[in-house]
């Protein structure tokens, strides 16, 4: 069974935390957003989402 560790949960929690005070104080542009999904995604953000899912589907089975 795949997990997700607590240090990509924090690095994921930071990035969304700080890109979005940062769009938010107009730090940054709204432009950079395709950037940000790009860091996203480096993180393996997608793999993460899948393995959240998949815990979620095999919870309402039961």
């Amino acid at each position: 069974m795949a997990v997700i560790t607590p240090s990509l949960l924090f690095e994921v929690t930071t990035l969304v935390d700080e890109m979005s005070l940062k769009i938010i104080l107009r730090v940054e542009s709204p432009d950079t957003f395709d950037s940000y999904v790009g860091q996203l995604k480096a993180l393996k953000i997608d793999r993460a989402i899948q393995i959240q899912q998949q815990a979620l589907e095999r919870d309402r089975k039961r």
